[in-house]
């Protein structure tokens, strides 16, 4: 009976253990599911600005990385980037985004979009693209977008 009740109480014990650790688990998911949905957030943001170069490098952490092209080099900070970001926003010209989808994973972002350049007077050039970003701190500390081909 001893050795029974012994039984139990580790039985118990380890029962306990597990519904603990469970909560704890359930508690971090929660966590980083908040987190990523700050991320994606972000990244949602900063796409909804991009005709507005001077609000979209707000969203850009201060030694950022972009790769607006896949076989470029980066472009390094939010100046550089807003310098890109004009050079080819000229006046009258947009972008147009559609976000096909959505997925994060801690800091990482990654979406599947159609980006069209509208341009008076020209064809619209469209662009379906893969992007990855990285979120830390509540800025994009990186961010690579690559063509469907």
């Amino acid at each position: 009976m001893k050795t029974l009740r012994k039984s139990s109480r580790h039985l118990y014990i380890a029962a306990a253990t597990v519904v603990m650790a469970c909560g704890l688990a359930n508690s971090a998911s929660a966590e980083n599911n908040a987190t990523e949905k700050a991320n994606v957030k972000v990244v949602n943001d900063f796409i909804a600005a991009w005709n507005t170069p001077d609000k979209a490098v707000s969203y850009l952490a201060s030694d950022a990385s972009v790769r607006m092209v896949e076989d470029q080099p980066a472009v390094v900070g939010p100046t550089a980037v807003n310098a890109v970001f004009k050079s080819f926003l000229t006046p009258g010209v947009t972008l147009e985004v559609k976000t096909l989808s959505t997925t994060a994973h801690g800091p990482v972002v990654l979406n599947k979009r159609i980006d069209t350049m509208k341009t008076p007077g020209k064809p619209d050039q469209v662009f379906p693209v893969a992007g990855v970003f990285v979120v830390k701190d509540g800025k994009i500390k990186e961010w690579a977008d690559y063509l469907e081909k």
